[in-house]
């Protein structure tokens, strides 16, 4: 790995054990760490595994290296068992809601979450779920909402308006135990990608006895690099989900299929830097097709994203407007910008929590350009 940045040791043993699949590489590189150092400060491991949402990862791995150190294991197990809780009910309630769109011949794609525990991972209490995402047709989603609230119980949100959520966001919000997000689109704002995109090559598979719709491995890699984007890239367990994909899946994808659309939806700047951080963070494998290509300034800017691994992200949309100038095309820059000082009413109002029918948004529409700068 090649972090580029000063970290701990505590911190260097998180990154290793976070890895979805390891290597003898890996393992050499504990081992030295743990030799080394006559104390790791085991509080400071296990705050930094819980802040940055693997610590389901680092107690598995922990456990499968039989690593002891001063007591670990003990410290992050709880945090393992909830995380495997949670899922086997996101599981059920998943799957309720895929059986009930099923009957009505309803295409859906589930994604991330409970998803990437079980076919990913194979481990429930490695990958914290807390929404159900599903990807659905948009011309099927009147009837989807129907659905949802006669037949699953869920009911819309009340804090948004649907108006507002259709207008300027890419997903619906329903909630009853659990949360699900009805999504018609992946991505949003930055990039313009068409509904029907996701689902021309999108293929139908088999998950536990219900017949859903999975997308190709090319298109996942796009979507989780965008919702990395989207974050700030943060937290670090959306990194490691990204590697799980590629390591399961790396003699299987087509490199230059990816690029080609990376690059018809002006985003292939964003990957290929998005994915070089993935092989320094984490070690995951890249071909030379990806490896042997640099963003200009990029060992600064892979500095930025690894401090906001540990510290946290403050001052979001500062962070974003840099990586906008940095991996968005130059023609695309001024019309997100524009729409980020001037955007709509209905954007303002879930960008700032207002309830629907509330005039304060035309305050925050000219305050709005200030609170990008100091939120």
């Amino acid at each position: 790995m090649k972090y580029g940045v000063n970290i701990s040791d505590e911190q260097k043993l998180v990154l290793l054990l976070s890895a979805p699949f390891f290597s003898d590489c890996h393992q050499e590189e504990i081992n030295k760490i743990i030799q080394d150092k006559k104390q790791i400060d085991l509080n400071e491991l296990c705050r930094f595994a819980s802040e940055c949402e693997v610590a389901g990862f680092v107690y598995r791995n922990a456990k499968f290296l039989n690593l002891d150190v001063k007591g670990i294991k003990d410290q992050l197990k709880s945090a393992y068992q909830k995380t495997a809780l949670n899922n086997m009910v996101a599981l059920r309630e998943t799957l309720v809601v895929l059986k009930s769109l099923s009957a009505h011949d309803i295409p859906a794609i589930p994604l991330k979450g409970v998803y990437a525990s079980d076919t990913l991972f194979r481990d429930f209490g490695v990958y914290p779920s807390g929404d159900i995402d599903l990807l659905v047709p948009l011309n099927l989603l009147e009837k989807i909402k129907i659905i949802l609230e006669s037949e699953c119980g869920y009911t819309p949100v009340e804090e948004f308006s649907q108006e507002d959520l259709m207008e300027s966001h890419y997903h619906l919000i329903f909630k009853k135990r659990m949360t699900v997000e009805v999504h018609w689109n992946l991505v949003r704002r930055y990039f313009s990608i068409p509904e029907v995109f996701w689902w021309t090559s999108a293929f139908p598979v088999e998950w536990e006895g219900v017949r859903i719709m999975d997308l190709t491995i090319e298109n996942n890699i796009l979507y989780q690099v965008f919702r990395l984007f989207d974050h700030c890239f943060h937290p670090l367990r959306f990194f490691v989900l990204l590697s799980a994909l590629i390591e399961k899946n790396y003699d299987q994808i087509n490199w230059k299929c990816l690029l080609r659309t990376a690059d018809r939806f002006g985003m292939e700047k964003l990957v290929i830097f998005t994915l070089n951080i993935l092989k320094d963070l984490l070690g995951t494998p890249m071909p030379a097709l990806i490896s042997g290509q640099r963003t200009r300034g990029y060992p600064v800017f892979r500095r930025l994203v690894f401090s906001g691994i540990f510290s946290g992200v403050s001052r979001k949309h500062l962070r974003m407007m840099v990586y906008t100038l940095m991996l968005i095309e130059t023609r695309s820059v001024v019309r997100i910008f524009w729409g980020r000082l001037f955007p709509s009413t209905g954007e303002l109002r879930l960008r700032y929590n207002l309830p629907p029918s509330s005039h304060v948004v035309y305050l925050y529409y000219i305050l709005n350009p200030v609170l990008l700068i100091l939120k």
